[in-house]
C-alpha cells in the first residue's frame, strides 16, 4: 500500500489486524484482571439515565476525551469513531450535507427534504443537518442512536439520532479550560469556557470557540476552497433551588463565512479539442485541471471562489421537576438559521453561469441568496414507575418550522458558445455559435430569474414508552407515537429575464427542416431552467401554492433479557417515519407535476447481545439488523436539475460488532466492524415506470460501504511524579462504495449495456475503492491535568478520496455518435474531495 493508493490486499490484512488485535486484547484482559472493573457509560437513549450495557438499542457514545483523542471536532470527523455514521457534502455545507446511518441517509440539495437521521443538541431538534456542522464545543457526551428511533424523538429519526449533550454549570466549584491549536494549512483554533457558583442556587457556564484554517483546493485563479473561518459562543445558567426542581437555560450563537464547496472534474469529455475552439472559447473549454492529476494536486478549473455563509443562534430552556414517583420534563427551544451561499457550479474556467453571481442583475435585485429556517419546538413528558414492574413515560411535542428561500441564477457571457459546442460535438454543420441561429442573434448574457420558496410546517405528536418487568431479568418493552404533519409550499418567481430564450421560441419554427429534430434542445437550453421566467415556453417552470398532510402511528416493541449479570440480549421490532413535503426547487412543477414527495417509511428488526466479559474487562456488544424502507426519498442532479422522487423500496441488512478491552490500567484497545448491505432490490419500483427509479433498481444505496472497521489504542504512562506520556491511534477501513445518486445512465440505443427499456452506461468514477487512514496522537501534560501537549495527525498517510461525484453540469452528453466523440463518452464527471493529511500542535490547560 502506497500513501495514496489503496489495494484489496491491504483491506484484507488491516481486517487480520483487527482479529489479531482482539484477541491480543482478550488474553492481556484476562491476564490483568486484578486491575479493576472499567467504569460504566451512562446514556439517555430511552430519555432516561441507563447504563449503556443494559439500554436494548444498538448506541455507542463518546465523550469529550474520547473525541479530542480521535481529533473529532465536527460532526463531520465523526466517522473516526463510529463505523455505522458517515457525513458527505456537495457544493455547500449548509445545504448539501447528508448524514446516514447503516447506509441510509437523506440527499441534501432542497431545503424541502429533511434528514432522516435526527439530531438532538440538549434536547432540542435541530432542523437541517447543514446547521450542526459546526464546532463540537465544550461537549458532554454524543449519543449515536442506530436504527428508527420515532417513539422517543420528535422528528424524523427514520435512520437513527444523535444526541448531542454539552456540559452542565457547575454549583459548587470554579472551574475552565483552555485550548490553543496550530496546523497545516495555517490552522489557528481557540476554544475556551468558565463555569461555576453564583449562589448556592444558580450556576453559569460560558464557552466559545474560534476556528480559521486556509483551504486546500486551489481554483484556476489561485483562489481556495475548504476552508474554516467560523466560531461559536455559547452561554448557560443552571436553577436548582432545591433537591426536586431544576431549570437550565441555553443561548448559543455562531456564525461562519467560507469557501465551500468546489468540485475537481475528475474525467474529462472526450471531445475537448474540437467543439470548443470551433465556438470562440478555449480548446480545452475552461479546463485546465482534470483527471486523477487534478485530484491528486487538489486543483479544480473553477475561476470562482464558492462562498458559504451561516448564522445561527438559538435559546432552551429545560425544566426538571421530581414529583415522587415520577419526574416531569419540558425542553422548550427556538433556533433561527440563515445561509448565503454564492456558487459557480458550472466548475470551469469560463462565465457560463452563476447561482447569486457577483455583481450580476440577479444579485443586484436580491442582495444574496438566502435560506432562512426558522423553528420552535416544544416537548412535554412525564416518566416514572409503578412499584417494581412497570416503568412509563408519557409525553407530547410540538414543532413549528418556517423556511424563506431565495435563489436566483444568471448566464454569463460564454454561456451560448458553450451550449453551441454541445450541438458541433454531435455533428451539426454550423460553425462558431450555433445558438446565435436558434435565437436570430440575441445574447443570453446576463439572462437572470429570482425565486422565492416558502414552507410552513407544524408537527404534533402524543407518545409513550413503557417497560414490563415480567421477572428480574426479563422485561418487556413497547411504545407509540401518533405523529400528525401539514405543510404549506409555495413557489413564486420574484423576476426574470431571458430575451434568448423568447427569440428561440419565435426563431425555432422557422429554422429550415434540417435543424428543426434540434429545436426543442435549443429552445429547452436556451430557456436554461434556472434563468426561465415562468410560463414562457412549454416546459417552462410553473409557481405552485399547494399544501401536504400526512399522519403516521410509530411503534416499536421490545424483548430484553439479563442472561447474566454480565450478558444482555434484546429482539425488537420498529416501524419508524420520516414526513414527505415539498420539492422546493423551479422545476418541480413543471408540465403540471406535483411538487410534493411522499413520507418515508420503515420497518426495522433488530437482534442484539451486549456483554461484559475476562472480569469486566472486556466490552462486546453485537447487534444485527435489517430495515425495510417504503417511499424512499431520493434527490438526484441530472446536469441540469434537481429532482425529487420517491422509490418504492429500499433495504439494510448487516450487523456490528463493538469491542472494548481495559488490558492493564495504561492500555486500552477497541475496535468497532460494521457490515452494511444498503441496497435498491430489483423489484425497487413498487410500479413506476420513471426511468430515474428504474435505474436504480439492483444498485447500493449511495456512500453505502458494505465493510467498516475501525481499530484503536490508548497508551499512557507515567514517567515522573507529576507528568505523563500518552500516546494514542486509530485506523479506519472500508471497503467500496458508490459515490453518486445513479450508478447507471441512458446513453444512446445499442451503445451500452441493456437495461430495463434502455441502453445504460455505468457512470464513470462511479465507484470509490475501499480504503485506509490512519491518526496519530502524542500527549504530554501534567496528572492532575492541569496542562497537556497534543502533537497530532489525521490520515497521516495522505490517503486521498471523494465523497461525492456528479455529471458536471451542462459538460457533454452521455452519447457516442458524433465527429468529436467517436469512440468514446460525452459525460464529464466532478468529484468533491475530502480532507486531505493534516497534522498540529494542542495547548490544553484546564483549572
Amino acid at each position: 500500500m502506497t500513501g495514496k493508493y489503496v489495494t484489496k490486499a491491504s483491506l484484507r490484512c488491516s481486517a487480520t489486524a483487527l482479529a489479531f488485535l482482539s484477541l491480543i486484547g482478550s488474553a492481556n484482559a484476562q491476564e490483568n484482571a486484578d486491575e479493576g472493573a472499567e467504569a460504566e457509560i451512562i446514556v439517555t437513549a430511552t430519555l432516561r439515565s441507563e447504563n449503556l450495557q443494559d439500554v436494548p438499542i444498538a448506541v455507542s457514545a463518546f465523550n469529550d476525551a474520547a473525541l479530542n483523542r480521535q481529533g473529532v471536532t465536527d460532526l463531520k470527523s465523526l466517522d473516526r469513531v463510529s463505523s455505522s455514521f458517515k457525513v458527505e457534502t456537495g457544493p455547500t455545507e449548509s445545504g448539501s450535507t447528508t448524514m446516514r446511518v447503516r447506509g441510509v441517509g437523506t440527499t441534501g440539495n432542497n431545503a424541502g427534504l429533511e434528514s432522516s437521521v435526527g439530531i438532538f443538541v440538549d434536547g432540542v431538534y435541530l432542523s437541517r443537518p447543514g446547521i450542526a456542522l459546526g464546532e463540537l464545543l465544550d461537549i458532554d457526551q454524543i449519543e449515536v442512536l442506530r436504527g428508527p428511533q420515532g417513539t422517543l424523538f420528535g422528528r424524523n429519526t427514520s435512520a437513527g439520532a444523535l444526541q448531542i449533550k454539552t456540559k452542565k454549570p457547575n454549583l459548587k466549584d470554579f472551574e475552565g479550560f483552555a485550548n490553543a491549536t496550530y496546523g497545516n494549512y495555517d490552522l489557528l483554533n481557540l476554544q475556551a469556557g468558565v463555569s461555576g457558583p453564583i449562589s448556592e442556587s444558580v450556576g453559569f457556564r460560558l464557552s466559545g470557540a474560534w476556528r480559521d484554517r486556509d483551504g486546500y483546493v486551489r481554483n484556476a485563479n489561485g483562489g481556495e476552497s475548504y476552508d474554516r473561518n467560523r466560531y461559536i459562543v455559547r452561554g448557560q445558567m443552571l436553577f436548582e433551588p432545591n433537591s426536586d426542581v431544576s431549570v437550565r437555560l441555553i443561548a448559543d450563537y455562531s456564525r461562519s463565512d467560507e469557501k465551500c464547496c468546489d468540485a475537481i472534474i475528475i474525467r474529462e469529455t472526450s471531445y475537448v479539442n474540437g467543439p470548443y475552439a470551433a465556438n470562440g472559447l478555449p480548446a480545452n473549454g475552461g479546463v485546465p485541471y482534470s483527471g486523477v492529476a487534478a485530484l491528486e494536486s487538489l486543483r479544480s478549473s473553477n475561476d470562482a471562489e464558492f462562498r458559504d455563509r451561516i448564522s445561527q443562534w438559538g435559546v432552551s430552556a429545560e425544566l426538571k421537576w421530581n414529583l415522587g414517583e415520577s419526574e416531569l420534563t419540558s425542553i422548550t427551544g427556538y433556533r433561527r438559521s440563515k445561509a448565503e451561499p454564492t456558487t459557480e457550479p458550472d466548475f470551469v474556467n469560463l462565465r457560463v453561469f452563476s447561482l447569486s453571481d457577483r455583481g450580476s442583475t440577479a444579485t443586484a435585485n436580491t442582495g444574496h441568496d438566502n435560506t432562512e429556517i426558522k423553528t420552535f419546538t416544544q416537548e412535554l413528558r412525564l416518566a416514572g414507575s409503578i412499584g417494581d414492574k412497570f416503568d412509563f413515560l408519557i409525553g407530547g411535542y410540538y414543532a413549528d418550522e418556517r423556511i424563506r428561500e431565495t435563489k436566483s441564477a444568471t448566464l454569463g457571457a460564454d454561456f451560448q458558445p458553450y451550449m453551441s459546442a454541445v450541438f458541433t460535438s454531435v455533428g451539426v454543420p454550423v460553425p462558431n455559435s450555433l445558438f446565435n441561429v436558434f435565437t436570430g442573434g440575441v445574447s443570453a448574457q446576463g439572462a437572470y430569474a429570482i425565486n422565492d420558496f416558502s414552507q410552513d410546517g407544524r408537527n404534533w405528536s402524543l407518545f409513550t414508552n413503557n417497560t414490563f418487568h415480567i421477572t428480574d431479568r426479563l422485561h418487556f418493552n413497547f411504545g407509540l407515537r401518533y405523529s400528525d404533519d401539514r405543510k404549506h409550499g409555495i413557489y413564486d418567481q420574484r423576476a426574470a429575464r431571458n430575451d434568448a430564450c423568447v427569440a428561440a421560441n419565435a426563431v425555432g419554427p422557422l429554422l429550415p427542416a434540417n435543424l428543426q429534430p434540434l429545436v426543442p434542445a435549443a429552445i429547452g437550453l436556451s430557456c436554461f431552467f434556472n434563468v426561465t421566467p415562468v410560463g414562457s415556453w412549454a416546459g417552462a417552470p410553473r409557481e405552485y401554492d399547494r399544501v401536504f398532510k400526512d399522519n403516521e402511528l410509530i411503534y416499536t416493541a421490545k424483548l430484553a433479557a439479563e442472561l447474566s449479570d454480565n450478558v444482555n440480549a434484546y429482539a425488537s421490532f420498529s416501524h419508524g417515519y420520516k414526513a414527505g413535503g415539498f420539492n422546493l426547487d423551479m422545476t418541480a412543477a413543471v408540465g403540471g407535476a406535483d411538487p410534493s414527495f411522499k413520507s418515508e417509511k420503515v420497518n426495522a428488526y433488530e437482534f442484539g447481545l451486549k456483554t461484559k466479559l475476562l472480569d469486566r474487562k472486556l466490552t462486546a456488544n453485537l447487534a444485527v439488523f435489517h430495515q425495510d424502507l417504503s417511499d424512499f426519498q431520493v434527490l438526484e442532479f441530472t446536469g441540469v436539475q434537481f429532482t425529487t422522487f420517491n422509490v418504492g423500496k429500499a433495504k439494510s441488512t448487516g450487523f456490528e460488532l463493538e469491542l472494548a478491552a481495559q488490558i492493564d490500567r495504561n492500555f486500552s484497545a477497541n475496535a468497532a466492524l460494521s457490515y452494511t448491505d444498503a441496497r435498491y432490490p430489483s423489484d425497487c419500483a413498487g410500479g413506476s415506470t420513471a426511468p430515474s427509479v428504474l435505474l436504480l433498481c439492483g444498485q447500493s444505496l449511495t456512500n453505502a460501504p458494505k465493510w467498516v472497521v475501525i481499530t484503536g489504542f490508548d497508551w499512557r504512562k507515567d514517567i515522573s511524579s507529576n507528568i505523563f506520556f500518552a500516546l494514542n491511534g486509530s485506523v479506519r477501513l472500508e471497503s467500496d462504495r458508490r459515490t453518486s445518486t445513479q450508478a447507471l445512465q441512458p446513453v444512446a440505443a445499442g451503445t451500452g449495456t441493456e437495461g430495463p427499456g434502455l441502453s445504460l452506461i455505468r457512470a464513470p468514477f462511479d465507484i470509490q475503492d475501499g480504503n485506509v487512514k490512519a491518526n496519530l496522537r502524542a500527549t504530554i501534560g501534567s496528572q492532575n491535568d492541569g496542562w497537556a501537549i497534543d502533537f497530532w495527525g489525521n490520515n497521516i498517510f495522505n490517503v486521498q478520496t471523494v465523497g461525492v461525484v456528479a455529471n458536471t453540469p451542462l459538460r457533454g452528453i452521455p452519447t457516442l455518435p458524433g465527429p468529436f466523440n467517436a469512440g468514446g463518452i460525452g459525460l464529464s464527471r466532478v468529484a468533491f474531495p475530502q480532507e486531505p493529511r493534516t497534522y498540529g500542535v494542542t495547548l490544553r490547560t484546564k483549572f
